[in-house]
């Protein structure tokens, strides 16, 4: 064993043994950072990270399922998906990702199944490399959890970590100026940051050492690692933890608690098997991927309530016209709006105005 394995051991136990809390979240993320620098000297050494693996992103969204080993990642996929119609039409020669496609509120959800990540995938054991490059091309993490053995899901986070993928964890908010001359210049703009020797570690071991560095919330020396590395990636993600009708409820109940407050990712109960609360799991899907369901209506004509235009949080009615047809949304000049986005009946909007989940649009184009 070489020192960076031995030393990757040491850290390894030590944050086995260290219970999982909001008082212990710093060490944490302390241990996190170091064995992730471990990792990245290991994977220099051994000459990268392997070969990625493409996938052809369909729908209006894509989400990856992960999880361990019969936690029943096949069950869901046969419960949400049409997986079983789809399969045959991917050919992962190198790789067994299984696709199906999750119908809901008029969208269509690409739903990725991916091996299983093993212990030490961030270390390229058991294809974690493939494995991530697969997630990295997601809208949407979700992490099967088997009810009966929960203890297995800060290894799994570990490994995503490891891999550079934060789950549920958001953007550092931090903005670096560089310049010729003049050493690090930090702006914490009254947030709470690191020492000043650490930050300067930091951006020494990326070459940074004339800048301005501007914190715009609160942030830690992990932050600025992450921020600083462009293979990492942050990703939405939602924990199922599956085969409640296995147990007591006042069982899965705790559970639920437990990794809630342990993660901050909101958990799903469900039963695969049975497709208990899976109706559920699909809406929350929908939600959190932030996609919104708009109807056309035709002037003078009923809207079209069965085929909505599928968007995303924050799309505009230029928007919606582009993704009719980007050709004629040019000549688009304003829309009619029914629904929460409007105060009144058929309100006149212009095309940078932000539209919402179940507005009914007319658009009105320049016919000149």
């Amino acid at each position: 064993m070489s020192a960076l394995e031995e030393k990757l051991k040491e850290l390894r136990d030590e944050y086995a043994k260290t219970k999982h809390n909001k008082a212990t979240n710093k060490h944490l993320g302390i241990l996190r950072r170091k064995m992730a620098n471990i990792r990245k000297e290991m994977t220099k050494k051994s000459g990268g990270r392997g070969v990625g693996f493409a996938v052809k992103k369909t729908g209006d969204s894509t989400v990856v399922l992960v999880g361990f080993p019969n936690a029943g990642k096949s069950s869901l996929l046969s419960a949400i998906t049409n997986a079983e119609s789809e399969i045959a039409a991917y050919e992962f020669t190198t790789l067994d990702v299984i696709p199906g496609t999750i119908s809901y509120g008029g969208a269509q959800i690409q739903l990725l199944d991916v091996p299983g990540l093993i212990e030490g995938a961030s270390e390229g054991k058991g294809g974690g490399a493939k494995v991530a490059s697969v997630i990295r091309v997601a809208d949407m993490l979700l992490i099967m959890l088997d009810v009966n053995k929960p203890e297995g899901l800060f290894s799994l986070l570990d490994e995503l970590y490891g891999l550079g993928i934060r789950a549920n964890v958001d953007r550092p908010g931090i903005r670096i100026e560089k310049k010729a001359t003049g050493g690090v210049e930090i702006d914490a703009m009254g947030h709470k940051i690191p020492p000043r020797k650490e930050i300067l570690e930091v951006l020494g071991a990326s070459s940074i050492y004339n800048c301005r560095i501007i914190f715009q919330k609160d942030s830690s020396i992990e932050d600025i690692s992450d921020f600083l590395d462009p293979s990492v990636v942050y990703l939405k993600a939602l924990i199922i933890l599956n085969k409640i009708d296995s147990v007591p409820r006042s069982f899965w109940e705790g559970i639920k608690k437990e990794v809630e407050t342990s993660t901050g990712i909101k958990t799903i109960p469900i039963s695969a098997s049975n497709k208990t609360n899976t109706e559920s799991l699909k809406a929350q899907i929908f939600g959190e991927l932030g996609l919104l369901r708009i109807y056309l209506k035709p002037k003078d004509a009923e809207p079209d309530m069965e085929k909505p235009i599928i968007a995303k949080t924050g799309a505009t009615v230029l928007d919606v016209a582009r993704v009719l047809h980007s050709k004629t949304a040019k000549s688009l000049k304003y829309a009619y709006i029914n629904g929460k986005s409007a105060k009144f009946t058929n309100q006149r909007f212009g095309k940078e105005h932000v539209v919402e989940d179940g507005d009914i649009v007319t658009l009105v184009y320049d016919k000149s």
